[in-house]
């Protein structure tokens, strides 16, 4: 079925002109963009840039998804604990950083991921690239899903490989309870990032369709059974109903 969009502007085009370095720092810089919309007139735009994306590279972060799995253990979350100063405020968030030169989503990620958490992780997927504050920034991101063995040995005394002046604190929550889990840490104080809470909410209304409809098929296969005794086909052969 081929997708609806409404014709609010959508197809009318703006067209970049230049822009211009007001500040530079070491990370970060800011710039102010010339552009001219739809009708023609020309705007500007003021918007933070990294410094620090790699030549070649469209991409200035990986971020890892990263699902902890025990045998008969529940599934957890691996999140972290960090002092953001542009918020002054601890922040929940995936463990994530900076891409090098040279590296692939996949191993950005794993180095991530082993920095922050000391757990070694296979990568499962990764996303195209995202933005991560389009209203300010060009910065973009990958996301990466990682799957943490832990009973595998070489994840059975992890410790974490942090960089010189970097603070991170792991924080595990499993899966069938994060929204709450997280509801608490906004309770305690934290800052949750918000690609976080989207993951979360998304979860939890993925497990609620999944209930929903399960509640439908069993309510749609007790309809559907004779009420004169006659005899049910099911899928483990045919039974009397009595």
């Amino acid at each position: 079925m081929p997708l609806t969009t409404l014709n609010n502007g959508s197809n009318y085009h703006c067209t970049y002109l230049k822009d211009e370095v007001l500040h530079e720092g070491k990370w970060l810089k800011m710039n102010r963009i010339n552009y001219l919309d739809p009708d023609g007139k020309e705007r500007t735009w003021e918007a933070i840039e990294r410094t620090t994306r790699t030549q070649g590279s469209d991409t200035d972060a990986v971020a890892a998804i990263a699902i902890y799995r025990r045998l008969l253990h529940y599934d957890i979350i691996v999140l972290v604990r960090q002092y953001r100063p542009a918020l002054n405020a601890y922040t929940i968030e995936f463990p994530a950083g900076l891409m090098e030169s040279g590296e692939s989503v996949d191993d950005a990620a794993i180095r991530e991921l082993k920095e922050e958490t000391g757990w070694n992780g296979e990568v499962a997927h990764y996303s195209t690239r995202l933005a991560v504050d389009p209203g300010c920034s060009s910065s973009t991101v990958r996301y990466a899903t990682v799957k943490i063995n832990g009973d595998s040995i070489e994840n059975s005394n992890a410790r974490q490989q942090l960089p010189e002046g970097e603070f991170v604190d792991l924080i595990m929550l499993p899966f069938n309870d994060i929204h709450a889990s997280l509801e608490k840490l906004t309770g305690d104080g934290h800052i949750i990032d918000s690609r976080v809470e989207a993951f979360a909410i998304g979860l939890q209304m993925g497990l609620k369709f999944a209930k929903d409809a399960e509640i439908d098929q069993r309510a749609q296969n007790q309809a559907s059974l004779p009420l004169d005794g006659s005899t049910v086909r099911t899928g483990l052969g045919t039974k009397q109903v009595t």
